[in-house]
């Protein structure tokens, strides 16, 4: 007698549910009457469930009968229900009849049932399939299978057998099995009442048209002489749809990384294994794990790693892990042909000992066959795994024709769970995409949710993007300056797709023998990049990748048979599009929708020019309607050398006003007139993480603090190895820039956000230079450093209250003058700002915040052996004062001090490159 036995209610699709009721409730009554009970109620009638009343017809004894048409395993609760049912109607017992297997929990709810007396125990009778199966062949409802004539020398049947219960009478239905394989390809039907082999194609087609978990074409002794080669022949097809995740062939193609190319995620490695390593320890009964991300966050790349991990020394005998790219399904069997391909390829690497008698179940009762079961003995003794990963499942969604898969998945996930062998399912599932609720992919992700492991991929972390870059280095075969290196950091955002797509440009650019220092001076937008690839494309190779894309995953055969294989292998070759056994998708889902939509996702705008506020709307003002300039030409207008003449044009193209070429030594600006100067200031501070935060807190017009103002840009910034110090300046320089193109505005201690001011509120670059100088009160070093830290600490002890006049006395005026510039003290004496121990990081904080001292900084970072009277001159030049000769010595002499006292304190000898 076969070992499996499977009991399923049959009826066309479109029947409705009452009718389903019908059919299981005839079946029931059948069973019941052979067991010497009558029926005398019927109490409930589903789809899949009904409950009867039955009378012995000899005793006289009331049974309340639970039918349970499922196709999943029958859980301990079903079970608990009935003798609760039982109990408060006071019937003398309660029976189960199930279509389908007890799950492991039901089972031992029955094992300890079975231990209690006698006359407890007949109080609940449980018939599984088997049991059913044997009290209905003994009852001769049906036949046994084990006397059916079949053709063993044609027909290799598996150890399972389908019980079909349909309108009208029931039917065995056996796989018949591939050989070689032990995969079932096709099945055989009989007349369960009689054992008759069904050869008539009219019985044969209805059967096929009903509604039933066996989908496997229907074949006889003698109606088709060749249809098992024909069988055999459609599951080689359908094998080859199983295909491994795609491996890029060197390191800057786009495909998943190569496992030697991969950096970082350590700790999501350490955590898949250390969940394999609860599996076969039996320390959990999970079988189910998931690694989430958002499009290019390297999930594929993590899976093959993981993958090839599995294979070293160490894991070898412990781990096998099959990777599966699922945007090369074509049919709905495909997790259970993966699955089933999984196990093949383990024994064929000796991880496993198979069998060419190994046979294999459909999808919801896959590990149930006696082979299957031994194989699961087998690694749980040897304490071994299989890891099956399902990589862009999710790309599934795209395709109607395989909305069947999920709920295919559903049940082999069920069946591997139920099982509890030592196989795991693995998903790398896309986060930011959209499952509609009625799609089977939103029911089965959301119903597996508590029964799966998921491990989310963040984005890289500082020392990720570390690695990442080193290895970048050793495919230019020479090492990232420190300027390129600190722009790729801070472009990137920890993106790992983002940061890949930049390294491989600045790779072709320097294969085309442009320099480091050169590219510094590109402005680097992602979306022109995503453009260019489409720029160099054929208008035929141009429709080709759309119709990919919008069909994504896209029949192979089809698009080639629109425009060509030569089209197709172009892009193939190009890495524009990756082909998947008999699919083709689109390199990155990012770059697919862009594709579409011609967007691409948001990328926080982190970068904060390392140039003077003044310095920059002066150039801005310089460069008014001219259509071109060079580089020294800008150096000498704004009397810089040419390494700050360099920080100037990069902050210039980061900002979106100059495309530059410094091997050509040429500037060109992207505006005509001032007006558009102004607008392209506000639209890149308008969409920098930091405005955008602050408009997300607080309403247009709210007001803040200052040190709240650092602390949404310390949030806000990417850059953990950055200490307060160089945050609390960075955030300062920021606030000067928005100031200055009055996104914020001062009122006393309070600053104003204003998320779109009026152009008009800026009549010309001019107007700024002047409004800025007009607007703040220049600190000029009016005490020595030593002077103003000593009255901040009496200040902050707190010891007394004293007034202006007090501290006048005490530390001189120009101390006073000093702390209340810094905006350290008020008008009257008070103390400004928190207290705290660190005196001289305060003071030095703030006045590096001022614009003269950053400019001296810059100034001494140029050329460390300037004198004051120098300095001086360059100071009134740049803030457009009237200055004596006596002026620049004092002035620049008290400012040098001060510029040199906070490099000291702060230990780096240019503020604006703190992070270098």
């Amino acid at each position: 007698m076969s070992n499996s036995y499977l009991i399923e209610v049959a009826v066309p699709e479109g029947t409705s549910n009452t009718e389903r009721g019908r059919v299981l409730e005839r079946f029931a009554r059948r069973f019941l009457e052979t067991q010497n009970y009558k029926i005398t109620e019927e109490l409930r009638v589903t789809a899949s469930e009904i409950d009867l009343l039955g009378c012995d017809k000899t005793t006289g004894e009331r049974i309340f009968v639970e039918c349970k048409a499922h196709r999943a395993a029958i859980s301990s609760e079903v079970l608990q229900k009935l003798l609760g049912n039982i109990t408060f109607k006071n019937y003398s017992a309660g029976w189960l009849i199930s279509t389908f297997a007890l799950g492991k929990d039901a089972k031992g709810f029955e094992d300890e049932w079975n231990q209690r007396p006698p006359e407890e125990r007949r109080k609940l009778r449980i018939y599984p399939p088997e049991k059913l199966v044997e009290r209905l062949v003994a009852a001769r409802i049906i036949v046994d299978v084990d006397s059916l004539v079949i053709d063993r020398s044609r027909f290799r049947t598996g150890s399972e057998a389908y019980l079909l219960i349909t309108q009208t009478s029931e039917f065995w239905a056996l796989p018949v099995l591939a050989e070689g394989t032990g995969i079932q390809i096709a099945a055989l039907l009989f007349d369960a009442s009689n054992g008759n082999a069904i050869t008539d194609s009219a019985t044969l087609d209805w059967i096929d048209r009903t509604d039933r978990s066996l989908q496997l074409p229907w074949i006889s002794d003698s109606a088709n002489p060749t249809a098992i080669a024909t069988a055999t022949s459609r599951l080689a097809l359908e094998l080859e749809s199983i295909v491994g995740v795609p491996v890029a062939d060197h390191w800057a193609d786009y495909r998943p990384a190569r496992p030697e190319d991969f950096v970082g995620r350590e700790t999501v490695q350490n955590t898949i294994f250390g969940f394999l390593d609860s599996v076969r320890t039996k320390a959990t009964e999970t079988r189910l794990v998931a690694i989430k991300a958002p499009s290019g966050w390297g999930k594929s790349s993590s899976v093959l790693k993981i993958a090839s991990r599995a294979t070293n020394v160490r894991n070898r005998g412990k781990y096998f892990i099959f990777t599966v790219d699922s945007r090369a399904a074509t049919t709905r069997r495909f997790p259970e042909l993966a699955v089933a391909s999984a196990i093949r390829e383990a024994g064929r690497k000796d991880f496993i000992s198979l069998s060419d008698s190994i046979d294999f179940g459909g999808a919801t009762s896959f590990f149930s066959t006696s082979k299957m079961k031994t194989i699961g003995e087998t690694l749980k003794q040897e304490e071994k795994v299989i890891c099956v990963f399902f990589d862009q499942f999710e790309e599934l969604l795209y395709k109607a024709d395989l909305v069947e898969v999920f709920e295919e998945m559903r049940r082999i996930c069920a069946a591997v769970e139920e099982s509890q062998i030592n196989i795991v399912i693995g998903f790398s599932w896309k986060t930011d995409g959209v499952i509609p609720t009625e799609h089977n992919a939103y029911h089965m992700w959301h119903t597996l949710a508590d029964r799966r492991f998921e491990i989310e991929l963040a984005p890289f972390t500082e020392n990720e993007v570390v690695l990442a870059i080193n290895r970048f280095s050793k495919e230019l075969d020479k090492p990232v300056i420190p300027q390129l290196r600190r722009v790729l950091q801070d472009h990137c955002q920890g993106f790992p797709w983002l940061l890949k797509k930049l390294c491989v440009h600045i790779l072709d650019l320097s294969k085309s023998g442009i320099d480091q220092t050169d590219i510094l001076n590109r402005s680097i937008n992602i979306q022109n990049l995503f453009k260019k690839d489409l720029e160099n494309l054929s208008s035929a190779e141009t429709a080709c990748i759309k119709q990919i894309a919008t069909e994504s995953p896209a029949e192979f055969f089809k698009v080639v048979q629109n425009f060509g294989e030569e089209i197709v292998s172009r892009l193939v070759d190009k890495r524009l599009v990756i082909r998947s056994g008999t699919r083709l998708t689109i390199y990155w889902d990012i770059f697919r929708d862009y594709i579409l939509t011609e967007k691409i996702p948001y990328i926080p705008v982190t970068y904060v020019p390392q140039a003077n506020f003044s310095r920059y709307v002066k150039a801005l003002a310089y460069m008014v309607g001219k259509n071109e300039l060079s580089y020294h030409d800008l150096a000498t207008q704004m009397n810089l050398g040419m390494g700050a003449a360099d920080n100037l044009v990069r902050d210039l193209v980061n900002l979106g006003h100059v495309d530059a070429n410094r091997k050509e030594h040429r500037i060109e600006p992207t505006f005509k007139d001032e007006a558009r100067a102004i607008e392209i200031a506000h639209s890149f501070w308008r969409s920098h993480e930091v405005v955008r935060r602050l408009l997300a807190t607080r309403p247009s017009g709210g007001a803040f603090r200052e040190t709240e103002f650092v602390a949404v840009y310390r949030a806000a910034n990417k850059r953990s190895a950055l200490g307060d110090n160089a945050i609390k300046a960075y955030a300062m320089r920021m606030l000067r820039w928005l100031i200055g193109i009055d996104l914020v505005r001062q009122d006393g201690n309070n600053l104003i956000l204003r998320d779109a001011p009026a152009l008009s509120s800026i009549q010309s670059l001019e107007a700024i230079v002047v409004q800025r100088s007009q607007m703040s009160e220049f600190f000029l070093g009016e005490a020595p450093p030593s002077r103003v830290l000593a009255a901040y600490r009496e200040l902050s002890t707190g010891a007394q209250a004293l007034t202006r006049m007090e501290i006048e006395k005490r530390h001189g005026r120009n101390t006073c003058y000093a702390l209340i510039k810094l905006g350290l003290m008020d008008q009257d004496g008070s103390i400004l700002g928190t207290t705290t121990p660190e005196v001289e990081v305060v003071i030095a904080t703030r006045a590096r915040s001022k614009e003269t001292v950053a400019f001296v900084c810059d100034m001494l970072a140029e050329n460390p052996l300037l004198l004051g009277a120098e300095i001086g001159r360059r100071l009134a030049k740049e803030f457009r004062t009237e200055w004596s000769d006596g002026s620049h010595r004092r002035h620049g002499g008290a400012l040098r001090k001060w510029a040199k006292w906070v490099n000291s304190v702060t230990g780096t000898a240019n503020p604006t490159l703190l992070s270098r």
